[in-house]
């Protein structure tokens, strides 16, 4: 295990100040797949003797989502699994001022390890770095940054390629669609460019793109706003739930018919839109296992093996046909849906 002088330093303050999993300080409340293959059961440890003892930090860019109530959850099995009793997880509460802070304080605590979903992927690089030198492993979850010991996540650039794909086929290769994106992740950027990518040489014709997918509300001002300037569009594209659930909402009120439309995670509100047939299609993801993963990769690194620089988390499509099934997983991860 990588030893640092800082985390003997620190050692007194961590005693006070990380607690065993499932006790986080702060933690999310409740996010962010035609036929999906089985999904693997979390996997669990086989032997039951604890490795030796490191400490983990968790800082998650936001704490309102349900996508990041599941990854926690993966975080604080994989924990119990592996006998890791030293955690600490914290939510920026959609601040990147309050993260950079977090991710300061986790190093300064003596963390061996931080599992961090970032915020804003460009706004964090230099306490990363800052981090990475202090020779903390910092492994990126769903979000990845500049610098990361390991990036642990779905194939954002799929997660595109597969909503891209399913238009084109339903569409007949030619049409008129909308997209609300974003670029100031990495998840969202990789999913727009892996969209386009796959609609490249049809004759789909993007006649408005809005890169306001973070946010909810901001996602749903523009749905609206794009509506009203192109009643007539056939598919409406959201890459992720905020975007999606926005448009479905901008679709609704304007009371529009035969609008193609997609989002992406199996949360409460996606899967139960595709089960009503309100939306048509999504991309599920599996944060439990993004989690879960996080710190099985962050235990090998700090005893000294060597970990990938990205790791994958399988992705694919739900709708009505399989959703019952996605459904039943997020509900043993405890995703309630109505």
């Amino acid at each position: 295990m990588k030893k640092r002088i800082l985390a003997l330093i620190c050692a007194s303050v961590m005693a006070l100040s990380l607690t065993a999993c499932g006790n986080s300080s702060k933690a999310p409340e409740a996010e962010d797949s035609a036929a999906a293959p089985e999904t693997e059961e979390p996997k669990e440890k086989e032997s039951t003797e604890k490795e030796e003892t490191i400490t983990i930090g968790v800082s998650f860019g936001q704490n309102v989502h349900p996508f990041f109530v599941a990854m926690q959850m993966g975080i604080e099995a994989a924990c119990k699994d592996y006998g890791i009793e030293n955690v600490n997880i914290l939510a920026a509460d959609s601040s990147l001022e309050t993260q950079v802070s977090q991710i300061e304080n986790l190093v300064t605590m003596g963390c061996d390890v931080i599992l961090l979903n970032p915020y804003d992927s460009d706004g964090v690089v230099n306490a990363v770095n800052s981090a990475l030198e202090a020779g903390v492993g910092v492994f990126t979850m769903d979000i990845d940054c500049e610098g990361s010991t390991a990036y642990v996540a779905s194939d954002n650039v799929k997660v595109g390629k597969l909503l891209g794909e399913w238009i084109v086929e339903q569409l007949g290769g030619e049409g008129k669609i909308a997209i609300i994106d974003g670029i100031s992740v990495t998840s969202l950027k990789d999913r727009t460019d892996g969209f386009m990518s796959a609609i490249e040489g049809s004759n789909i014709e993007i006649v408005a793109e809005q890169q306001t997918a973070v946010e909810r509300d901001d996602a749903l001002a523009s749905a609206e706003t794009i509506l009203q300037a192109h009643p007539d569009i056939d598919a409406f594209v959201g890459v992720n739930e905020n975007s999606g659930m926005a448009i479905l909402s901008a679709v609704t009120a304007a009371g529009l018919e035969d609008v193609l439309m997609t989002c992406v995670d199996a949360t409460a509100e996606t899967m139960a839109a595709i089960r009503d047939g309100k939306v048509d299609v999504g991309v599920s993801q599996d944060p439990y296992q993004m989690g879960y993963t996080a710190v099985e990769q962050a235990i090998a690194w700090a005893n000294g093996e060597n970990v990938e620089a990205f790791v994958e988390v399988p992705v694919d499509y739900m709708n009505q046909d399989n959703i019952q099934e996605v459904i039943e997983r997020e509900q043993s991860y405890g995703v309630e849906v109505e």
